[in-house]
């Protein structure tokens, strides 16, 4: 009865009555399912170990919250739409098991929403996945298409990580960790980049691409592939449907930037398209990455036949997704902004990105995420870091995970220069407070709950 595909729980979903519960509903995917199924008229529930500002809007919305994960929460629920960190040991998992209810995936709950529109564009990559899905969707609503999209932050235009639109476009966020994305079918297949990452799960890097290269396979019509990035590249290799690839230094690409100058750490750059000009961007988020990110975009809408002064007009105005390069606010007149970085070539690459600003020290507040990666990639991680003028590293967010490593941020701490640990929101908050001088520019990173920081730093 577990064991469901996407006729089946198609087929379930025409019942409204259905009471669908979601374990782990404070994620920022499983949240937005959660309340895109609410919208459509589902009764919904779920629940998380943390009480997050996600979750109390979710209840305001009238979800049912449980913020324990037990046997006795499933009563009375006819499905349960699970992440895949939850294991089968999960009291609500075997709740479940135990009384024949189905069990279904949030990739494949998704998978199936996404395959009630009439062309899907499926964006995957290890890096830049939620600001090209941003990119891609705000071209998309410039040119009065009102696309629907499930993305992995929140789209600060609506305040929200999904819309569920009009029928004819919706843009996904696909992830590939634990292959999830392979449960997706899309029209139009995106390979941003092509890195190692998740060790917990993936062997090495060939078996990432390989990865990749079975989601395109799932591709119904087309692929936009990064043309500068050498694992997407092997990735598409005997792709038998229409390739685009897009590049900034491979000039052999179909669609590729010319002209690129930096106005403090902001790109501006012209958009060719099988060496026609396309669109011209002023980008407002920095980076040589947001480059790429911004020609992945302007590929998916040139194959749907989007004018380029659309593209223009929505790239130059994108002010970032959320948590991906935000600006908070100032302490001690210095600029202070939160990414969502934690894999180290983003870390790398934004702050890289911040040294071409007009600034003066670089302050680099890092939670790194998952006792995994920090051990898998730990000198890559101590390179990255290097690039910032002050560091404080808070311990390792485990996502689930157990320290079978035995690896601390204290470690990697140890291995950098002006490289401090704290551990405490507070004192990390004073310590900044106390120290951060006239425009030095303050960057927090991380995926897990280093976002609190916040509530400390501008009390």
């Amino acid at each position: 009865m577990n064991d469901l595909n996407n006729t089946d729980i198609l087929k379930m979903l025409e019942n409204k009555n259905l009471k669908i519960f979601f374990s782990g509903i404070g994620g920022i995917s499983m949240s937005a399912i959660a309340a895109a199924l609410l919208q459509k008229g589902y009764k919904i529930g779920g629940s998380d170990i943390e009480d997050k500002d996600i979750i109390t809007k979710l209840k305001n919305m009238g979800v049912e919250i449980f913020y324990s994960q037990v046997y006795e929460n499933l009563r009375g629920y006819d499905i349960l739409v699970y992440n895949a960190r939850i294991k089968d040991d999960n009291p609500e998992m075997i709740y479940a098991a135990e009384n024949n209810i189905p069990a279904i995936k949030r990739a494949k709950m998704l998978g199936v929403l996404m395959g009630e529109y009439k062309t899907s564009i499926g964006v995957s990559g290890t890096h830049g996945k939620s600001s090209t899905s941003s990119m891609i969707s705000g071209i998309f609503f410039k040119a009065d298409k009102n696309p629907a999209f499930y993305i992995g932050a929140v789209y600060p235009p609506l305040d929200s990580a999904y819309h569920i639109g009009g029928d004819d476009y919706c843009i996904v966020e696909c992830d590939e960790y634990a292959d999830s994305f392979l449960n997706f079918y899309p029209d139009i297949a995106v390979i941003l980049n092509i890195e190692m990452d998740h060790p917990d799960y993936f062997k090495d890097i060939d078996d990432v691409t390989d990865s990749f290269r079975a989601f395109l396979d799932n591709a119904k019509k087309s692929a936009v592939i990064n043309g500068d990035d050498t694992n997407a590249l092997k990735a598409v290799e005997n792709f038998d449907k229409k390739i685009i690839k897009y590049a900034i230094y491979n000039k052999n690409c179909d669609i590729y930037a010319k002209n690129i100058i930096y106005n403090a750490g902001y790109a501006e750059f012209d958009i060719y398209a099988y060496n026609n000009y396309y669109a011209k961007v002023k980008l407002a988020v920095p980076g040589e990455f947001n480059i790429y990110n911004a020609l992945a975009a302007a590929s998916c809408a040139y194959i749907c036949g989007i004018d380029g002064e659309f593209v223009s007009a929505a790239l130059s105005g994108f002010k970032g997704a959320g948590r991906r390069f935000e600006y908070k606010g100032m302490i001690n007149n210095a600029k202070v902004y939160e990414d969502y970085a934690h894999h180290p070539t983003e870390i790398e690459k934004t702050l890289l990105g911040l040294k071409k600003f007009e600034r003066n020290k670089i302050w680099c507040v890092l939670q790194p995420h998952t006792y995994s990666r920090t051990h898998e990639l730990f000198d890559d991680l101590i390179k990255s870091l290097s690039h910032a003028d002050n560091i404080i590293l808070k311990e390792i967010y485990s996502a689930t995970e157990k320290n079978i490593y035995n690896i601390s941020s204290r470690d990697i701490a140890a291995r950098l220069d002006k490289a401090i640990f704290i551990d405490d929101f507070n004192e990390i908050s004073e310590h900044l407070k106390n120290n951060v001088r006239d425009n030095d520019i303050v960057i927090v990173m991380g995926a897990g709950d280093i976002n609190n920081l916040f509530e400390y730093l501008f009390e």
